[in-house]
């Protein structure tokens, strides 16, 4: 588990921050939408350009497939995609014979434009099986290449906010997984007990299991600490998300790993956060206007 923190210098009262998820990419495999990731890499530089707009990005894990012939239950050639043998600054033969770093070699290019606003990156099961079983740090090189804090399997991340002499907070706790399951009901589920288990963190983020999903907001009822004592309690929220996948459910051509295994249809949709760190909001029972961030995770098509 790694604690990082990010220092935000706003300009305005009214700056706003993003904070953008890409996780389970799984750059190297034949479903991976790579339109849709250099897509979002376009979308989060223009953002990041627009005035009183802060953005950051986090890597979710599952970044490369990392998926080689000794793993007999997921390795499938029909798997790999089409770049491995259409790449023309390296022969077929170079860039089979060397899949796993060809793949970070991939997501370094496509992730290069954005490496600037990387808080750091998780790794996921697929790259922390190379390392236990072959002795490979795939994810480290990765981070290394990128020049990114290595977040391991979870993260505690605070944001910290100036502008002018005053401060706000934002935590963000994030892991790759938070258990498996198919069923409608298996993410809010997963994603309540996250933000049980994880109660200091504003934000909870996690994937693993492809299925994209937004938590309703958790409502905390508090009294201040200092002042007098409100006519009515005090609220904040608390949010958590299920960041879904870069994957395409189905694809023309020969069958993949997902349609063997009846895997369902996945939203081709991510999530982000947006943060209005000085955000005024009248409470005490509207005795008191107070500044506290406000939050809202908003899903975002990729396809």
């Amino acid at each position: 588990m790694r604690v990082a923190e990010t220092v935000i210098e706003c300009k305005s009262r009214t700056d706003r921050f993003e904070l953008f998820v890409f996780g389970d990419m799984h750059i190297g495999k034949r479903n991976c939408d790579e339109n849709a990731i250099r897509k979002q890499v376009a979308e989060v530089l223009r953002r990041s350009k627009m005035p009183g707009r802060h953005v950051r990005v986090l890597l979710g894990g599952d970044n490369i497939n990392a998926v080689i012939p000794k793993d007999i239950k997921r390795f499938d050639f029909n798997d790999m995609a089409d770049w491995f043998v259409s790449d023309e600054k390296l022969d077929w033969r170079e860039m089979l014979g060397d899949a796993i770093n060809q793949e970070v070699r991939r997501a370094i290019s496509v992730l290069q434009p954005i490496r600037h606003l990387i808080i750091g990156a998780l790794h996921g099961n697929h790259e922390d099986a190379i390392r236990k079983h072959h002795n490979v740090d795939v994810h480290a090189r990765l981070c290394d290449k990128l020049e990114i804090e290595d977040l391991t399997d979870e993260a505690f991340v605070r944001l910290k906010f100036n502008c002018g002499g005053v401060g706000a907070t934002v935590k963000v706790y994030l892991r790759h997984g938070y258990g498996g399951g198919r069923g409608a009901g298996a993410e809010p589920n997963k994603l309540s007990a996250i933000m049980a288990e994880w109660e200091d963190a504003d934000i909870c983020f996690t994937g693993h299991t492809h299925s994209f999903c937004i938590s309703a907001p958790k409502p905390v009822l508090f009294i201040p600490n200092r002042g007098k004592l409100p006519s009515k309690l005090c609220i904040r929220h608390r949010y958590a998300a299920n960041w879904g996948c870069w994957l395409l459910s189905h694809i023309m051509g020969p069958g993949s790993y997902e349609s063997a295994a009846c895997y369902p249809s996945r939203p081709m949709m991510t999530v982000k956060a947006v943060i209005w760190p000085f955000h005024h909001s009248t409470q005490l029972g509207g005795e008191q206007d107070i500044v506290r961030p406000k939050i809202e995770l908003r899903s975002y098509a990729i396809s």
